[in-house]
């Protein structure tokens, strides 16, 4: 609980200041803690929770890379953020079920 009430208040006072998310990666795994709790996510087995965390973590850096070179957007955690590549190109339509 006190990791969610940390958490909160960083980003509200990121925001409150107008700065982009940068999420420290020695958090991750605090972050995907929270980013399960908060998109209920569940996992078929630990392989597949670390598949997911990997791509998190892939995820944050893309998010702290794009945040610092973009002006104009800002990027954050979302519902996909846990998605693997394959995963990814399902839903973009890439992959036939069948593959």
């Amino acid at each position: 609980m006190k990791a969610i009430i940390c958490l909160l208040f960083i980003a509200i006072f990121a925001f409150s200041n107008g700065d982009k998310p940068h999420y420290n990666l020695d958090e991750a795994p605090e972050l995907f803690e929270l980013f399960m709790k908060n998109y209920n996510r569940h996992y078929e087995n630990e392989a597949d929770k670390e598949a997911h965390y990997q791509a998190f973590v892939k995820t944050l850096k893309t998010i702290n890379r794009q945040n610092a070179e973009s002006s104009s957007a800002t990027y954050d955690i979302n519902n996909f953020a846990d998605y693997t590549p394959e995963e990814l190109k399902k839903i973009h339509g890439l992959l036939t079920s069948g593959e």
